[in-house]
């Protein structure tokens, strides 16, 4: 015990022993002083003079006695003084809050610590009860328990509850509270304890909200399964994804054991043993694919990875992570009939059947055997997509693959090789003559007409190209080139046919293949130039215009007509790099010579059906216009009958917006399509050009010279300008004359011309104006 502690707990004895010390000592002397006096001194005078040495002693001694006490009291309360002042210390400087509260919650005594903590002064908090300050989810049970001390049913007790601090935040707090008795002049009081754990309730906010997310994380993955299994594999965890992945809900799994779960029969001795190495070693067994068992007896392929973990008891935990392989299991087999087969009809593909040819190959070149390759083409495939829809265009090609197959024999391969192009491979074919009777027989089956939907009924007619091995060809490659030569020879003598592959189909293509990368170089050498046809006034004789025609001279070839590089460009798609450098240099030439001071002239342009026919054309030509600064009513864009009947009401739609940009429409070699005459008052038309074949013979036939005066009349009745082409002689320039006709073009006046050579033509009329 502290000698300090040990003394102020006799402080109260002290008087009470300085007392009987005075009071014994008082009766000693006076009993036994005289008596010890007269024992030792006989003289009267001598004994007088004792007496008084004897009250002199008497004094001193009660001196000393009184010292004694007095020192001793003193020592007494310096020591009483120290320990309240170390007490009064204590209580203010303490870490933890403390505060004096009386039965009715009233704060009678707080420390610094807690004023810090509530934000409050001492002031403040001693003008405030407990329940000002608590969070009034927490009041009820501060004030129950505090009703419980004050019962005498329990001693103190020890809670977490939340205050609100003067500056309105949430303070989180351990609370320790006891009762004091009460004390002569003093009433009992609570001494409460606050320690605030805020930091603790915030990572433990922290750590339970990793572990949500961690749950939910694991939760909303529905192809990883993850399960924990005790040293024994029993279950301890089983995430939502275990659920998904093998049918047992999380209450079916927890507590049983693995081997009983998921693991089938032939795989138990291997999956205790593997449970076994890794609780010993503590490392995970390397991740591998697995075959497990669902709820439903059923196998699911996963990829199975595991990791173990050692609780503060030194408990080993394996979790396991099951990845369900079951979705890229079927995508790799889809994949793999992806490879080979068309997804469409489920016919194989072009690569399968190149495959399945080359194998033909070798059997037929070992047991000198003949095969043939027949390489089909729906006719007219595009005008069902475009007049009915994707949609019944691939009910159409499931109906086709159907009478194929039906078709086919059993020794027959049958692939889709793409679009509407189907391929069958013909072993052991007898005689060359076997396989144009297998295709006659093949076209005729295949115009049966196909009820595609309720309303829909489609006859269908088809192209046939064949090539045959050895007599053609000795590969697979080029027997498939060569049914492909033929094929475009079918359908060029009218389709619904077929035609035999031959050595002069063969360099057609191959020049068709030649010529379209001499354009491709051409166009990125930038090779191809533009020519301007004038086009006059017939009754002024002035030029009002021009039309651009595209040129290329090759460095090799020397000229090459358009009629012959025009197809190539349009079927390999390059008529849209051509169509749009035309367009740019009829506006950067055109915006250059009206910077010059020349007259104005209209430009025509001409657009193919490829163009005309893509969604965004009106768009780029209304950005060419504004990025050249060139005026849209200078600008004519010839367009032919047949790329108008395509899809007329698109036609008549991109027209009519191109019309309200400011552009001028032509419709070129009229006379020479199918467009009727109700369908010709629909088209916001500028100009009809009479086609040359016309033109040419107006003045020796009658035939030819009617029908151009009727479609003058009938231009000008419908309001449309009239420009006829291929004007060569005097004479047709006079006839054009007599039938009103506006506008020429040919020859007669001017031959298509360099840029510059009719820039100085332009020139030449302003200087002669």
């Amino acid at each position: 015990m502290n000698p300090r502690a040990s003394k102020l707990s006799k402080l109260p004895y002290y008087p009470i022993l300085g007392a009987a010390i005075y009071l014994l000592l008082g009766l000693l002397w006076i009993e036994f002083s005289d008596v010890f006096l007269a024992s030792i001194v006989s003289d009267p005078v001598l004994l007088t003079r004792y007496q008084t040495y004897k009250g002199f002693v008497y004094v001193l001694l009660t001196a000393i006695l009184a010292w004694v006490l007095l020192k001793q009291r003193l020592q007494f309360e310096m020591a009483l003084t120290e320990s309240q002042r170390l007490s009064h210390m204590a209580f203010d400087y303490a870490a933890t809050g403390i505060a004096y509260v009386d039965v009715n919650g009233q704060f009678i005594k707080v420390n610094k610590e807690l004023c810090r903590m509530l934000e409050y002064s001492a002031d403040e908090l001693r003008s405030m009860t407990f329940q000002h300050i608590t969070h009034p989810d927490d009041l009820l049970l501060d004030q129950g328990l505090r009703e419980k001390i004050l019962a005498n049913d329990i001693k103190q007790f020890s809670i977490e509850k939340r205050y609100i601090t003067k500056n309105n935040h949430t303070l989180w707090v351990r609370l320790s509270v006891a009762l004091l008795p009460p004390q002569p002049h003093l009433s009992a009081y609570f001494i409460s304890v606050v320690q605030d754990i805020s930091a603790i309730k915030h990572a433990q906010h922290q750590l339970q909200e990793s572990e949500q997310r961690f749950r939910t994380l694991l939760d909303s993955m529905p192809n990883i399964s993850v399960q924990g299994y005790d040293e024994h594999g029993v279950t301890l965890y089983w995430n939502k994804g275990s659920e998904l992945v093998y049918g047992y809900s999380k209450q079916e799994a927890l507590g049983r054991n693995l081997l009983d779960l998921i693991i089938p029969q032939p795989m138990h001795n291997d999956v205790k043993a593997a449970i076994q190495a890794m609780t010993h070693s503590g490392h995970p067994l390397p991740a591998e694919e697995l075959q497990l068992q669902r709820k439903d007896g059923s196998l699911v392929s996963v990829y199975s990875s595991h990791a173990v973990i050692f609780d503060p008891d030194n408990k080993p935990r394996i979790y396991c992570i099951d990845i369900d392989l079951t979705e890229r299991k079927q995508q790799e087999a889809q994949l793999a009939f992806l490879a080979e087969y068309d997804p469409l009809t489920h016919l194989p593909n072009r690569q399968f059947f190149t495959g399945r040819l080359e194998q033909a190959i070798k059997v037929a070149r070992r047991e000198k055997l003949q095969l043939a390759v027949l390489i089909i083409d729906l006719d007219n495939f595009k005008t069902i997509n475009d007049s009915y829809g994707h949609s019944v265009g691939n009910l159409l090609l499931k109906n086709v693959s159907e009478k194929l197959k039906i078709f086919c024999r059993d020794t027959d391969s049958l692939a889709r090789l793409g679009g509407d192009e189907f391929a069958i491979l013909i072993e052991h074919l007898p005689h060359t003559e076997d396989a144009a009777r297998f295709a006659l027989e093949l076209l005729q089956a295949l115009q049966q007409p196909a009820n595609l939907t309720e309303r829909i009924d489609v006859t269908i007619t088809a192209s046939i190209g064949i090539s045959l091995y050895p007599e053609h060809h000795n590969n697979a490659e080029s027997l498939l080139q060569g049914a492909d030569a033929a094929l475009y020879k079918a359908k060029a003598e009218g389709r619904s046919t077929y035609s035999f592959f031959s050595s002069q189909l063969t360099s057609t293509a191959r020049q068709r293949l030649q010529l379209e990368t001499k354009l491709r170089l051409a166009i990125s050498q930038q090779q191809l130039q533009c020519y301007f046809q004038p086009q006059v006034a017939i009754q002024s004789g002035q030029i009002i215009g021009a039309e651009l025609l595209i040129r290329w001279q090759d460095a090799e070839q020397g000229f090459i007509s358009p009629e012959l590089f025009i197809p190539v460009a349009e079927n390999c798609g390059l008529i849209h790099t051509i169509g749009h450098f035309v367009l740019e240099q009829a506006c950067l030439l055109g915006k250059q010579w009206l910077e010059e001071g020349l007259p104005q002239v209209k430009l025509a342009v001409n657009v193919s059906a490829h163009q005309f026919s893509k969604g965004d054309f009106e768009q780029q030509v209304i950005s060419t216009l504004l990025a050249t600064g060139f005026p849209a009513h200078l600008l004519e864009l010839e367009v032919t009958e047949t790329a108008l009947m395509h899809n007329k009401d698109a036609a008549i739609r991109t027209m009519q917006q191109l019309r309200a940009a400011g552009i001028r429409l032509a419709i070129d070699d009229f006379g020479t399509g199918y467009s009727s005459l109700a369908y010709l008052q629909r088209l916001p038309l500028d100009i009809l050009k009479v086609d040359r074949s016309f033109i040419d013979n107006i003045t020796d036939n009658d035939d030819d010279r009617q029908i151009s005066k009727a479609i003058i009349e009938l231009a000008h009745t419908l309001h449309f300008d009239v420009l006829a082409e291929g004007v060569e002689t005097a004479e047709q320039l006079a006839l054009l004359k007599e039938m009103a006709c506006d506008y020429y073009q040919g020859y007669y006046f001017s031959q298509a011309v360099p840029a510059e050579q009719f820039r100085q033509l332009l020139l030449n009329q302003s200087q002669h104006a």
